[in-house]
């Protein structure tokens, strides 16, 4: 699957060049795309590629996609420009592609599910229920949809729209602490992941569901669910290495244990640099602990998951909508982080 966790950008000076919406505001630090729910700068970086690719290559793609979205504007031209601008970090931006393409193009699923997933990093949860719920409606007894692919010196995947739809839903209600919408949608997500055998969506969806299941007090039902997950890390990674939502699960189910489980090791994959492996194990440990009722351990390992330098992986986007839950009154923010 393609997409997991967001990235800042490639090198500042080509993505200047060839891929940004004349929109896009700068400052020393790179492009403002909005605050935080801690109500901090989230600034895409001038030299954060998180082992999506190579540089140069991702600066062709992008300014491929620009070029093609502007000589001929149809739903997969625009599709495509997002999701370049969105790899690159510029998931405001990517938005106001899309929000361009649907008002052409009003009935787009795929349109409206690619402006759910920026609006949903870009902290927007509400809006990005409300797109997604739109783009539910209209995929409503359609056969699976799946994405083009990008050039061909660019490597993508097929994505079946539909299950990156209701796995942000999830997303979006998670963060919301609507739990019992969260475990509806990631399971809808988990069926369409079932019928595609895709190894690495079902344990991302099986650690969410598992999440959404025992914070919403289904707790017989999250631990049916981790029973039921019986993949082992090669049938999920078969070229070796490690994957953090398998890991989640196997703290879970009790075969990790809580003070040797932290990482920000960098596992060379895409969006699994240092940055998202610190960030998601984090969170992983402060759900392990708000489980057990021990606040103060999860506390600790939330501001580890904040404080992380990238802004858009969606463990730091439930740590900190978690914050503001349990510590309101408080700040978790680390300065000169």
């Amino acid at each position: 699957m393609m997409i997991r966790r967001l990235i800042p950008s490639a090198a500042l000076g080509a993505a200047l060049l060839i891929a940004v919406p004349a929109s896009a505001a700068y400052d020393d630090h790179g492009s403002f795309q909005g605050m935080s729910l801690l109500n901090e700068r989230m600034v895409t970086a001038p030299d954060g590629n998180k082992n999506v690719a190579d540089p140069a290559l991702l600066a062709r793609a992008a300014a491929d996609a620009k070029a093609a979205f502007e000589r001929n504007m149809t739903v997969d031209t625009a599709t495509w420009y997002g999701r370049v601008l969105f790899y690159q970090g510029y998931a405001k931006e990517s938005a106001e592609v899309y929000t361009t393409a649907l008002r052409r193009f009003p009935n787009s699923g795929k349109l409206l599910r690619h402006l759910a997933h920026r609006q949903f990093s870009l902290r927007q949860f509400d809006k990005s229920i409300e797109t997604g719920l739109k783009a539910e409606a209209i995929y409503k007894n359609q056969p699976l949809e799946r994405e083009k692919l990008g050039p061909d010196y660019f490597t993508s995947t097929p994505d079946v729209v539909q299950y990156y739809l209701y796995y942000h839903l999830g997303q979006a209600y998670f963060a919301k602490h609507d739990f019992a919408n969260a475990a509806k949608y990631f399971d809808l997500s988990s069926q369409v992941a079932a019928f595609e055998f895709d190894t690495e969506a079902k344990t991302a969806n099986t650690y969410w569901q598992f999440l959404s299941l025992a914070r919403g007090g289904r707790i017989e039902d999250a631990r049916k669910l981790l029973d039921g997950y019986d993949l082992t890390l090669f049938m999920v990674h078969p070229e070796g290495g490690s994957d953090n939502y398998f890991d989640g699960i196997q703290l879970y189910k009790g075969h990790r244990a809580a003070n040797s489980f932290f990482s920000k090791e960098d596992s060379g994959r895409p969006f699994a640099d240092a940055d998202g492996v610190a960030a998601s194990t984090a969170y992983s440990l402060a759900n392990y602990y708000i489980l057990n009722g021990e606040r103060d351990k999860a506390k600790e390992w939330l501001i580890k998951s904040i404080n992380v330098n990238s802004w858009s992986y969606f463990a730091r986007i439930q740590a900190e909508a978690d914050w503001l839950l349990l510590f309101p009154n408080e700040s978790p923010l680390i300065a000169d982080n």
